[in-house]
């Protein structure tokens, strides 16, 4: 009898025992059913994260631009406080006239006569740059003419160009359309333009176009 006794007890716990490593095998299943999953929603996430972060390491950021009365100048200043890079300012051999009457007749028969003003302005290391921000006034519905000499003298590629301008009431014209033309194989994102007259408040709006195309604008 006491035989018999001794055998059901070993065999109830070896029941028992097989029962609680069959609880541990499940939760132990269930556990890396939880883990994986998780994996599988965080790593894109992180991926996604490191992607943009090697993008903007090597995203580097030249702002380009031509200034008459200071206007885009001071734009330019207001985007360069944000996204940083390179500043350089567009200029001509043969500077034009200070006074308005005389710049603008100027700026008029250079496009007339489709001119090239030759440039003083080089830059040698434009292959460091992947995204070029293109500033200038409007001259006669478009680009001044400098733009166009310098367009035609460095190929910008599939770089990113991002124009800005400032003007009296004629916005871009048709200053992007031939930005496309001269730049045919560039990304043209989305550009900026505001009045001349009103560069010195335009800081808020520069920072929320800039937010629309990625570039981060906190100080």
């Amino acid at each position: 009898m006491s035989r018999l006794r001794s055998l059901f007890e070993q065999s109830y716990v070896t029941v028992v025992y097989q029962q609680t490593k069959l609880q541990q095998s499940r939760r132990s299943f269930l556990k890396s059913i939880v883990l994986g999953a998780t994996s599988i929603v965080v790593a894109p996430a992180l991926s996604g994260m490191s992607a943009y972060a090697a993008e903007a390491e090597g995203n580097k950021v030249l702002i380009l631009y031509f200034s008459h009365s200071g206007n885009t100048r001071q734009l330019a200043k207001q985007i360069h406080g944000r996204v940083g890079g390179d500043m350089v300012e567009l200029k001509t051999v043969v500077p034009y006239p200070q006074e308005y009457t005389a710049v603008g007749e100027q700026a008029r028969k250079e496009l007339e006569s489709n001119a090239r003003p030759q440039i003083a302005t080089e830059i040698s290391n434009l292959d460091e740059y992947h995204t070029v921000f293109i500033g200038f006034p409007i001259w006669g519905g478009t680009m001044p003419m400098p733009f166009f000499t310098f367009l035609e003298k460095y190929n910008l590629g599939d770089r990113n160009v991002i124009p800005f301008c400032t003007h009296e009431g004629s916005l871009f014209n048709r200053s992007e359309s031939d930005l496309r033309r001269l730049c045919p194989q560039a990304r043209i994102l989305k550009g900026f333009e505001v009045r001349g007259s009103r560069v010195s408040s335009a800081q808020r709006n520069v920072d929320a176009w800039l937010n629309s195309l990625g570039f981060p604008t906190a100080n």
